[in-house]
């Protein structure tokens, strides 16, 4: 409540920086290596399975819509069941994702925004009976002195 000490503040809000869950994938370079995969081809069975590929282009009239294909919602919306998607070796065999790859959920920003490649996260304040001028000049002193 830094702002709660400045005279002429009537509310505050802060956009949320946290709370956002993800699913992580990292691959395993040596693993997938063992089965003759590489990065690039484990890429291509998540970004196909989870956020679908583009396979062809439908036109109705004038507008032209993409036609994407992606694994069903049952089978990649929990980390078990992308654990559990299945791989197809060059030699054939057919592994789960588990094998060349680590699937976990991490939290982090729930949206992320930039300004001039910068990360941010934005603070509106609604002021009363006092100029803008003063009052930005006040607030930075205090978030000067008050935040590390």
């Amino acid at each position: 409540p830094i702002l709660n000490t400045i005279q002429g503040t009537v509310s505050v809000y802060a956009e949320r920086v946290a709370g956002g869950r993800y699913v992580t994938i990292d691959i395993k370079r040596l693993a997938a290596a063992r089965y003759g995969l590489n990065v690039s081809d484990v890429q291509q069975v998540v970004s196909t399975a989870v956020g679908g590929m583009n396979v062809g282009e439908t036109v109705e009239g004038l507008e032209r819509y993409p036609i994407n294909v992606r694994y069903p919602q049952d089978y990649r919306d929990s980390v078990v069941k992308l654990q559990n998607l299945p791989l197809v070796t060059p030699n054939g065999a057919r592994i789960a994702l588990a094998d060349v790859a680590e699937i976990r959920y991490e939290d982090g920003p729930p949206m992320i925004k930039t300004e001039n490649a910068r990360p941010n996260g934005w603070v509106f304040v609604d002021i009363a009976e006092r100029d803008l001028g003063s009052y930005v000049t006040e607030a930075q002193n205090v978030v000067a002195e008050q935040l590390s």
